[in-house]
């Protein structure tokens, strides 16, 4: 993953360099004499997310604080940029331009002025990058070189942002999405990059693996969080592999069931851990405040949505198969505890209790139950929650953890979708 940009778990460290700028970025950005840009931005579909912003970093070289570890002071003064991408949403991103987005390769879409401005408009490969360009003379204007050069700089750009796409896979959906307020956009992602444990350890953040961190002796150390964590089973999807007619058509049983399960995940406010080959590991960041209830209500939201869709995908199955295969279906458990959330090349992680537990209860999950503890039980008596949200007629009984002595099984809760 790319050095400094994309690396999350850099935040935090007093040891880090101030100048946090990739090689790969400045060469992107800063390399030509021929053309210098002002803002550069990207847009990824079909998500219409912003993926990537930056400016020219000479005009802000004069720092103007001596604290240390400032990973985000250029990102700080590129803010009003925001507001400009904001207020100028409509005209860049028309039908026009949206629709060269799904095209390959990456090529040349046109010429817009905003605000006396010129702006040059490339798109292709699911990307559409904007660079505001930055006269060097009075008569100058863009040409075919300037084109030649910015296509070859989103190429480039492609590049380093389909590594942050992996990362947008993970993530809940509601997280940079660019109908939202420039406000939001830079509280939400540049503000998390901006964090510096040691000098602001007061200012609240976005992502579950910063609040995973605390200062102990000046070093940055793994913290545990409240998290809701969600793990998803396909039940006998062994036997269904070798009952297969056509061996090939297991694998995109499989893979619509995963990629069914991690939007679930995210358009509820999750974010998608991995996939285990035949299921999914999902967290949900659960407030300290026993009176905020989202992260309950998005786990069990997502969890009657993970069960519905994979049954239905497992109903369909069976006509692919020798003999029908009444145990084919979906298990998943959930439980509420503690963890440390991670952020690295390998995705989003969380590890600790509430993944341990939550597997627990999934492995002695039936096809089509989800499995729940009993921390969740009293949470949703707390919440309310009604039956329109999630079956509330759970029944309880024990469950095998081999760990634990047969006279002392705990139980959980299980209820069947419908």
């Amino acid at each position: 993953m790319t050095e400094g940009w994309f690396s999350f778990e850099r935040a935090g460290n007093p040891k880090r360099p101030d100048d946090f700028q990739s090689q790969d970025l400045d060469a992107l950005f800063l390399e030509s004499a021929t053309v210098k840009l002002s803002a550069a931005w990207c847009v990824s579909f079909p998500g219409m997310r912003l993926i990537f912003f930056w400016g020219d970093r000479n005009k802000f070289n004069k720092k103007e604080t001596k604290e240390r570890g400032r990973y985000g002071y250029y990102l700080r003064r590129f803010k009003p940029y925001f507001e400009e991408f904001v207020s100028a949403r409509s005209a860049l991103l028309s039908r026009e331009i949206t629709d060269c987005a799904d095209t390959s390769p990456i090529k040349y879409v046109g010429l817009k002025c905003i605000d006396d401005r010129a702006v040059e408009i490339y798109a292709g490969n699911g990307f559409i990058f904007i660079y505001e360009l930055q006269e060097l003379r009075q008569d100058y204007k863009p040409d075919i070189n300037v084109r030649a050069y910015l296509l070859d700089r989103s190429e480039l750009g492609f590049k380093i942002c389909s590594q942050a796409h992996r990362f947008f896979e993970r993530i809940p959906k509601s997280a940079l999405k660019i109908d939202t307020s420039a406000e939001i956009l830079f509280d939400q992602f540049f503000s998390p990059n901006c964090f510096d444990l040691v000098s602001e350890s007061n200012v609240p953040f976005a992502w579950p693996w910063q609040k995973s961190l605390e200062l102990k002796n000046e070093q940055a150390i793994p913290k545990q969080i409240p998290t809701i964590s969600l793990v998803m089973d396909i039940r006998n999807s062994s036997s269904a592999m070798l009952l297969t007619r056509d061996q090939p058509r297991f694998a995109g049983f499989i893979d619509r069931a995963v990629e069914g399960a991690r939007e679930a995940i995210t358009e509820n406010g999750g974010y998608f851990d991995k996939e285990t080959g035949d299921g999914v590991v999902g967290h949900f960041v659960n407030a300290e405040n026993v009176e905020d209830v989202s992260a309950l209500r998005d786990a069990l939201v997502a969890a009657k949505s993970i069960s519905m869709l994979t049954t239905r995908l497992c109903s369909e199955y069976q006509e692919f198969l020798r003999l029908n295969l009444d145990a084919l279906g979906c298990a998943i458990g959930l439980f509420a505890d503690k963890a440390v959330w991670l952020y690295s090349w390998r995705g989003v992680r969380a590890i600790g209790g509430s993944v341990v537990n939550a597997s627990r209860i999934c492995a002695n999950a039936k096809p089509g139950e989800v499995g729940y503890c009993n921390t969740i039980a009293q949470m949703m008596k707390a919440a309310g929650i009604t039956t329109e949200i999630f079956p509330t007629n759970g029944t309880s009984r024990p469950i095998k953890i081999h760990e634990v002595r047969e006279e002392a099984i705990p139980s959980a809760t299980f209820a069947t979708i419908s």
